[in-house]
């Protein structure tokens, strides 16, 4: 206002026009993160939000599956966990986690699972692998046959507060019982 209680020219335009630039930046932002994200970019956040996700689901297979530390166990998955695997069907809870792994790995005491490439999305972390030891105990009614097996499989872990909430794995069930002959191979022609 100027003195005398006259308004100066253009002030009323001005308080309107700083909110809307200040929503104008905000979506200009959104905008700009909405591209990155259908381009597959990250931002700071989710990339490291990623990275902490695949740490998880790695230190489940390299420190439970191969070194058969069982107490990780408890640190990586979620009371609530569920695992979907093809092999032993839905186990649950950190309990379940621990009897599929001991299975494994009582099967096949030199487990050693190898992770070849990890995706990680959101809350999401795909895990691709190869699996390879001697079967030198019980699996599934199978009983040891001495031979060496190598699969190939691919886990997807859902991830939330830290702890892995839900697994699906995807792995060549079939190649393993051909390879240690619980199934015979198809005839050649």
């Amino acid at each position: 206002m100027r003195r005398g209680g006259e308004r100066q020219p253009g002030s009323r335009s001005r308080r309107l026009l700083a909110p809307l630039a200040g929503v104008a930046l905000l979506a200009i932002a959104v905008a700009e993160r909405l591209r990155r994200r259908r381009r597959g970019e990250q931002t700071e956040g989710s990339r490291q939000m990623s990275e902490t996700n695949k740490t998880i689901s790695r230190r489940l297979v390299e420190e439970a599956f191969n070194q058969g530390k069982y107490d990780v166990i408890e640190e990586l998955v979620a009371p609530t966990f569920v695992n979907h695997d093809p092999a032993t069907g839905d186990m649950k809870g950190p309990q379940g986690a621990r009897e599929q792994i001991e299975l494994y790995r009582s099967a096949f005491p030199d487990l050693k699972i190898t992770i070849e490439e990890q995706i990680a999305e959101g809350d999401l972390v795909a895990t691709r692998w190869t699996a390879k030891g001697t079967h030198k105990g019980e699996l599934m009614g199978i009983a040891p046959t001495g031979k060496e097996s190598t699969v190939t499989g691919l886990t997807i872990d859902k991830i939330k507060d830290g702890k892995i909430v839900e697994s699906w794995n995807n792995w060549d069930t079939l190649g393993m019982m051909r390879q240690l002959g619980a199934v015979p191979a198809l005839a050649t022609a």
